[in-house]
Order: C-alpha cells, then structure tokens, then sequence
C-alpha cells in the first residue's frame, strides 16, 4: 500500500505519515535514521548494520520528508544532510505508534491460554 502524504512535525523530530488506506502512523527522526536501509547504514548483501546509534548525531531532525512518485517516503537528515528512502510497505510492517489494547486480562488473539483442563493433557509416566 502506497503513501499518500508526508508531514514533517514536532519541529523536524518526526514524520507523519498517512496511507492511501487513510491509516496514520508517525516515525521519528532517530529511529527512522537508525533503520535506514541505504548501504552506508547496512550491508546490502547480508543486511547487517554497519553503524552505531552513537554514529548517528544525537540532534539528528527531519528537513525534508516527501513521498516518492511510487508512493514510498524519502527523507533527508540534518545535520547529515544525508537522504534516504524506505518502501511503504516496510514502514507499514513497523509502526510502532499503534494502540495497544491494555485491558486487565487482555492477550493478543493468537495466544492460547491455559484453563482447568491442561492438566489432563499432560503425559504422565509412571
């Protein structure tokens, strides 16, 4: 799913950025600089990082952040002055701002839980 827009805020901090699906989701500067996929941040071949989070200047900000023609996001550092794009669909598969439900007792869908009757199922060996 392709980006629609991109909007820098928080004073160059973070991005916002909404879906043609109209789903929000905001990254931030340092984070989105941590995970940048170019080849001086990661290993094209194997993926592995390449730097530090202490490489990356703590007053890293967003100076520019537009989506492409293919509806990708591509973004520029300061001070670096260093741009880098990211496919929707990965920034998709990694949001991190989305609301958890935190109710008492809650789990995710895909766990099973235990009841009364998993002690009958456990193998006995006498």
């Amino acid at each position: 799913m392709p980006l629609a827009h991109a909007c820098i805020i928080e004073d160059g901090a973070a991005v916002e950025l909404t879906w043609t699906t109209k789903e929000k989701a905001r990254f931030h500067a340092l984070w989105l600089r941590d995970n940048a996929q170019d080849n001086a941040t990661r290993s094209a071949s194997n993926g592995q990082r390449l730097i530090t989070i202490l490489d990356i200047p703590a007053k890293t900000r967003l100076s520019a952040a537009e989506v492409s023609g293919l509806g990708d996001l591509t973004v520029t550092f300061a001070p670096e002055g260093k741009s880098v794009s990211f496919p929707a669909v990965w920034l998709s598969r990694h949001i991190y701002d989305r609301k958890v439900d935190l109710r008492p007792g809650w789990v995710a869908r895909e766990i099973e839980t235990w009841d009364g009757l998993l002690q009958a199922k456990i193998p006995f060996i006498a």
